[in-house]
């Protein structure tokens, strides 16, 4: 919290300073302008309590809101107000973008294939995966990868390394009993790569940027391999998920949230 507060605050406030009113007695109130899903409000509760503002609180991240909802009142000094009011606004504004987006992306999905699974990627902007990871899964979707030391993914720039094809199958059935308890997902971008994984022992195939129909007789292979996972890929968002989900796969895979428009909360800060 010190971090986020020092990068905005800096050395001093200067604008309290010189109109001298940070000692007298303040109340900052954040709420919403539209529906939204929250995110964020335990950050911004822990960035007023960090600069001395007791806190009163409405919501908690995940909960779904309808416009000018209120999420959270802090009381206390009006130059901590002032340092608390734009950090706390932005990090309730970016998550909550994100979990609200999720959201519609799940609701989209699951219209047409109930029981399918949002996951996004590591493709974060860097020292944000935390809170990106939040308003993930306060909007109801989990993550594809954490990074590389959490799952097994390979692709095609790990397979040229390998002689030839036979090296290869050697070295992927002997990584998969090493690593027993992980699945291995492999991205594929055709049928034949997807059939020729499969076959080899895959348990996931990563299908990325593939036709509709394409992903659908990928999805076909499940009748011969009944424990493999279809998983679609590439250029996913909201305008085409549906259609994606159509086809059949059992999770989507998506960078698109991180990039949501941010929620519009209303902050008002008026002395006591």
């Amino acid at each position: 919290m010190i971090d986020m507060i020092q990068e905005d605050v800096g050395l001093l406030d200067l604008t309290t300073l010189g109109l001298e009113i940070g000692a007298k007695e303040a109340k900052i109130t954040f709420s919403t302008k539209e529906p939204i899903i929250v995110c964020g409000v335990e950050e911004a509760d822990g960035i007023c309590q960090t600069l001395g503002l007791r806190t009163e609180i409405f919501k908690a991240s995940g909960d779904k809101l309808a416009a000018k909802e209120k999420i959270l009142c802090a009381y206390g000094r009006a130059d901590a107000a002032h340092k608390a009011w734009k950090v706390s606004q932005n990090n309730l504004e970016f998550l909550s973008g994100i979990a609200t987006k999720i959201d519609r992306m799940i609701t989209l999905a699951r219209t047409v294939n109930p029981h399918i699974e949002l996951l996004t990627t590591r493709k974060v902007f860097p020292r944000t995966k935390e809170l990106a990871l939040k308003g993930v899964y306060a909007g109801g979707g989990a993550h594809h990868r954490l990074g590389l030391y959490d799952s097994i993914l390979v692709f095609e720039q790990h397979r040229v390394f390998f002689e030839d094809k036979d090296c290869f199958e050697v070295q992927f059935k002997k990584m998969k009993q090493k690593y027993g308890e992980k699945k291995i997902v492999v991205e594929v971008a055709t049928f034949e790569e997807a059939g020729y994984f499969a076959h080899l022992g895959a348990d996931i195939l990563q299908c990325e940027k593939m036709s509709f129909s394409t992903l659908e007789t990928c999805v076909d292979l499940k009748t011969h391999f009944p424990n493999l996972l279809v998983s679609a890929t590439g250029g996913i968002d909201e305008h085409n998920i549906a259609d994606y989900a159509k086809t059949g796969v059992d999770f989507i895979v998506t960078s698109s949230p991180y990039h949501a428009k941010p929620a519009d909360i209303k902050v008002m800060i008026e002395p006591l």
